[in-house]
């Protein structure tokens, strides 16, 4: 018997709330949440990262020899033959290996990975539970990293013959584009990671090949917006410590005041880095719950089509 044409289930996208977004529409929905406990921890962290070390070594080079020359050579670099030699003979080997500079680095990354998946699984409507985390990263594997870096392999390639045309132009272009793919790639395996393990969060209602798919393809349903935001997130990431680097080398440290001045905008860049990365986790799980909306709504609707079409 056939329905009444007024009784058929209408298309999902005739319903605002389950119409399909693209993931820009969530980037201003998601600028607020930074300053959460997460958001501060994924910030620390990020500081622990990226500036213990420096202070760690700026510390051993004062202890070991009772003074340190960072003020008045600011900006200098160590040649290989250098590292060599204080790595061989200078006994940093065993004092790297047990310095604070290490656990700081370590505690670092821990903090920023745990508190960036609490921030992204609270936004989400999840339970931040280990297990997802870890098996997600395995799902990267199996259907990220095969993918993600042909394309950019691939990319690389393709700057590399136009850095090796003779043209300045197209050379400044490789130069800087190559190291920004590599980047971008990271970026996006992060992507496909986060979708791996929001599903995995939220179980595997319809089967683990399901799950893969889905999180496939809410990456690659959407390459541009997604692959603009990998290639700018990676370069503005970049950028903002580079510019700080770039102030330094010109003015140069010949003060302790120019030093400290120098570190306190690399803490400020350090912390701005971490906000953005919580920006990003926020808009993801912002997308990741719309999508899962969507997808149940269409197969709701199928089911009913379905049992009408019985009936």
């Amino acid at each position: 018997m056939d329905m009444d044409s007024s009784e058929r289930p209408s298309t999902i996208h005739t319903e605002e709330a389950l119409a399909p977004r693209a993931p820009w529409h969530f980037l201003r929905a998601s600028l607020p949440g930074g300053f959460t406990r997460w958001g501060w921890g994924l910030m620390g962290g990020w500081m622990l990262v990226l500036l213990g070390p420096a202070l760690g070594w700026a510390g051993h080079l004062r202890r070991a020899a009772g003074w340190s020359a960072l003020p008045s050579h600011w900006g200098e670099s160590l040649t290989t033959r250098d590292i060599w030699e204080l790595w061989e003979n200078g006994g940093l080997q065993h004092r790297l290996t047990n310095s604070p500079t290490v656990h700081l680095l370590g505690l670092g990354m821990v903090i920023v990975l745990w508190c960036g998946w609490r921030m992204q699984a609270e936004s989400a409507e999840l339970k931040a539970r280990l297990g997802p985390w870890l098996l997600g990263a395995l799902d990267t594997v199996l259907i990220g990293f095969l993918p993600l870096g042909a394309l950019t392999w691939a990319i690389a390639s393709i700057l590399g013959q136009l850095g090796g045309s003779g043209l300045d132009f197209l050379g400044w272009i490789a130069f800087f584009g190559r190291p920004l793919a590599w980047m971008a790639l990271v970026a996006a395996l992060n992507l496909q990671w986060w979708f791996c393990r929001m599903g995995r969060a939220a179980g595997l209602s319809r089967g683990y090949l399901a799950h893969l798919g889905d999180s496939f393809l809410r990456l690659w349903l959407h390459p541009i917006q997604w692959g603009l935001v990998s290639v700018g997130g990676a370069a503005l990431r970049s950028l903002l410590p580079f510019l700080v680097l770039l102030l330094a080398w010109r003015m140069g440290g010949g003060t302790t005041f120019r030093v400290w001045l120098f570190l306190g905008l690399q803490l400020l860049v350090t912390g701005l880095n971490g906000w953005l990365m919580g920006w990003l986790l926020r808009t993801t799980a912002r997308f990741w719950n719309h999508d899962v909306a969507v997808r149940e709504a269409r197969v709701a609707l199928k089911e009913s089509v379905r049992e009408a079409q019985i009936s």
